[in-house]
């Protein structure tokens, strides 16, 4: 009996360590392939990535979230998303209305459309989806506690991982 129970927790070990190093290899896969695809949307001409740095869009888009936006070229009508330059800096409105080649557009957040003039060929992107709250890790990893949480404590993590691997293999019967 005892010889049957070892050999059946070893089993339950092993087949935990699978699942384990399974879910490990999932979810590293998924990060890649996050960093890979939004790495590509940053690279293509008709595609822009952008941190909100305001709230007038909220409740649909708030601060602090990074918004994924489409070609331009697509059908802009009233109440599409879109970004458009202003001067030096991105907005991110809602259209309320288009009168030929000129667009009213007003943050949702807001009481009054926006007062000034937006065209057809200011318009950067159409919005197509949003990654909530990501947006603050840039101005996190600026702080001393970001800078540790993100970039000094993983790879601390990192490292022991690699240590415990580096001694469990010297000491392998």
């Amino acid at each position: 009996m005892a010889g049957g129970e070892i050999a059946g927790k070893a089993i339950a070990e092993k087949n935990h360590s699978t699942a384990s190093r399974l879910l490990n290899h999932f979810v590293i896969s998924v990060l890649v392939l996050l960093i890979a695809v939004l790495g590509l949307l940053h690279f293509s001409p008709d595609y822009g990535i952008y941190v909100v740095k305001n709230g007038s869009m909220t409740p649909a888009i708030r601060t602090g979230d990074i918004i994924i936006t489409g070609p331009a070229s697509g059908e802009i009508r009233p109440g599409t998303i879109i970004t458009y330059q202003r001067d030096k800096e991105l907005v991110t409105h809602r259209v309320q209305s288009i009168d030929g080649d000129e667009i009213v557009t007003r943050g949702d957040a807001l009481e009054e459309a926006d007062p000034w003039q937006v065209t057809v060929s200011d318009v950067r992107g159409i919005y197509l989806f949003k990654i909530p709250y990501i947006g603050y890790l840039p101005y996190l990893a600026r702080t001393k506690l970001g800078w540790f949480l993100l970039i000094l404590l993983p790879a601390a993590v990192l490292v022991g991982l690699l240590v415990k691997d580096i001694i469990k293999e010297a000491f392998k019967p």
